[in-house]
């Protein structure tokens, strides 16, 4: 009887579809307001595109909230059960993940019912076009889901529905172990079979792009919901209405929300603002795959972890450095000297009602310093830095093992956080051995950055430096951000600024290719950028992203230093490959030479 129910609503989709048819800072501020600082982006759609998009607007809206399912299916249901069910493959879940190389997870039963971001999932039931979908059933563990609206919150006042476009470049973004769930916001079934039709329908033409093995694996992910989604029964309703914004679930069984559909290439000049695009839905997708394998990543090890902060909340909104403070006991020196990586776990959450409500607007920066061990006041020295997103959470985990010998000593010591912005801050450092043939033990403070212009090079002469006979290895630690809008250049967020560290006259250039570019950190999703922020964070910038750490980069300089000798270092910044000659930018450069053995 179950099948009958389904084939019921299935033909009637088509019967209600045939009748349908002849409807006619002072730079602690990363950026500013990028969407203005980048040239406006045109609209970038073809006239037939355009004229597709109203068309499908059309049949979208065409019965209004008045549609009605009629006549007698019996008969035609009857004829068709057995050769649906023929169709139907359902594999077993582990099977799926054996596929893909994937691990299994096991289900958890431990979600209550909550519809708050990083709940548990607990399970529910969907009545999809083909069966009744239960998640429980279905899950898998190393598979992911999106729930996608028709229209979420997102696209209020933009009058292109969702559904009736880009759903070809969605599928082709979309990794291969992810759901999609597309759902209606309307209420009575004619309507959402009409709305299911604008996206079924572009589905069906991608389908017949690809080879059969390739559709039938990615048409078993794809289902079409007729639940009102609002009415839905459970968590998944209940963000349905609040915050409305679409949901994915992780693979760890976590609620999450789908941010902003705004693509870069749909700048409107009358709203001031981007319009949406439903392939950036897979962008949390490619993000949950990311945070697994970071995850998977850290379980594999042994690490030392000591909590700096933990959910404390820090804020300096007058700007006036005020920042918070931690007191540690770090492993003794003869521990220390055994452990050959660090990294940096900083969790940035929301204040107050997360997402949706109180999380800050903009990309700033933030910093961890290290306080001097003999005067812990005096806490000046760098020792990691992120950029904020724009109104989402972040979690980001970095290396910065070329900094062990500035804590080699280990034992009491002090750190300080510094944002402007209102968090509630969780920093802890992971330390551990990850087997490398050699470890940092020493280092030297080379340059710093400071206002990019027509002298900014004047302040850097050559520092002559010995290097320890017994270093193995010798590189250079680098953490270089550009900021500033100044022209040429949109300099030096947007251009391309090169660093060049000369090495006994040997030269090594660091350069950000990336800036200006359109697309340059939603590229870097897989690298930890927070996908869909509420603000421009797709653009690519000078050594940086909205949502990402600003990284520490290694550079082998072995090959060019003599050991047990002294050695020149030289440093200059430049812009095409000239000094940059005014004012308005700045670089935030941080540098050491760096001895392993």
């Amino acid at each position: 009887m179950k099948h009958r129910i389904f084939l019921t609503i299935l033909t009637a989709a088509a019967i209600v579809l045939m009748f349908s048819c002849g409807d006619g800072d002072s730079g602690d501020d990363a950026d500013g307001d990028a969407s203005e600082n980048q040239e406006d982006s045109s609209d970038g759609d073809s006239e037939n595109e355009s004229r597709d998009a109203d068309q499908a607007e059309a049949e979208y809206e065409a019965e209004g909230e008045n549609s009605e399912i009629d006549g007698d299916l019996e008969l035609e249901i009857e004829n068709s059960e057995a050769e649906l069910e023929s169709d139907i493959e359902k594999p077993d879940p582990s099977q799926v993940c054996a596929e893909l190389g994937l691990p299994v997870r096991q289900f958890d039963e431990s979600g209550s019912n909550g519809s708050s971001l990083y709940d548990i999932a607990s399970d529910f039931t969907l009545t999809t076009s083909l069966e009744m979908w239960n998640f429980k059933e279905n899950w898998s563990g190393c598979e992911t889901y999106l729930f996608i609206q028709d229209k979420p919150t997102q696209t209020n006042g933009w009058t292109t529905p969702l559904w009736s476009r880009d759903v070809s470049d969605l599928l082709t973004r979309l990794p291969q172990n992810t759901h999609l769930f597309f759902m209606s916001t309307k209420t009575k079934m004619g309507d959402i079979l009409k709305s299911i039709n604008v996206i079924k329908t572009q589905i069906d033409e991608y389908l017949l792009t690809l080879d059969d093995e390739t559709a039938a694996a990615l048409t078993r992910r794809i289902h079409y919901v007729y639940d009102p989604a609002k009415e839905i029964e459970g968590w998944l309703g209940a963000t349905m209405v609040s915050p409305g914004w679409g949901v994915g679930i992780d693979r760890f069984q976590r609620i999450r929300y789908i941010g902003s559909y705004a693509d870069y290439n749909r700048y409107d000049s009358s709203k001031q603002w981007f319009a949406p695009n439903i392939k950036m839905a897979a962008n949390e997708a490619i993000y949950y795959n990311y945070e697994f394998e970071r995850e998977e990543r850290i379980a594999a090890r042994n690490d030392t972890v000591i909590t700096l902060f933990d959910n404390e909340v820090l804020e300096d909104p007058s700007w006036a450095g005020v920042k918070g403070y931690a007191e540690v006991e770090l492993p003794e020196a003869e521990e220390m000297a055994g452990y050959d990586s660090l990294e940096l776990d900083l969790f940035l959450g929301c204040h107050g009602n997360g997402e949706y409500g109180t999380c800050p607007a903009w990309d700033y920066l933030v910093y961890l310093y290290l306080c001097d061990k003999d005067e812990p006041d005096n806490c000046d020295t760098e020792f990691g830095r992120w950029i904020t997103t724009y109104h989402r959470e972040g979690r980001w985990v970095h290396d910065i093992s070329g900094l062990l010998p500035l804590i080699a000593e280990g034992g009491t010591r002090r750190f300080a956080f510094h944002t402007i912005q209102k968090y509630d801050v969780t920093l802890k450092l992971r330390f551990f051995n990850s087997g490398k043939a050699v470890h940092p033990y020493a280092s030297v403070y080379l340059f710093n950055g400071g206002a990019f212009n027509a002298t900014y090079n004047d302040k850097y002469t050559p520092l002559t430096i010995a290097v320890p006979s017994d270093a193995v290895r010798i590189e250079l630690a680098t953490v270089i951000s550009g900021h500033g809008m100044a022209m040429p250049g949109n300099c030096a967020e947007f251009c391309n600024t090169s660093h060049g560290f000369s090495v006994n006259g040997n030269e090594n250039i660091i350069s950000f290719t990336q800036a200006g570019t359109n697309q340059g950190c939603m590229d870097m999703i897989e690298q930890g950028t927070i996908p869909n922020q509420y603000g421009t964070w797709w653009y690519g910038r000078s050594g940086w992203c909205p949502g990402k750490d600003v990284p520490l980069v290694m550079t082998d300089i072995t090959d060019q230093v003599i050991p047990g000798a002294d050695n020149v270092f030289e440093y200059s910044g430049l812009y095409n490959d000239a000094p940059y000659t005014v004012d308005g930018a700045e670089i935030r450069l941080e540098s050491w030479l760096v001895f392993s053995k």
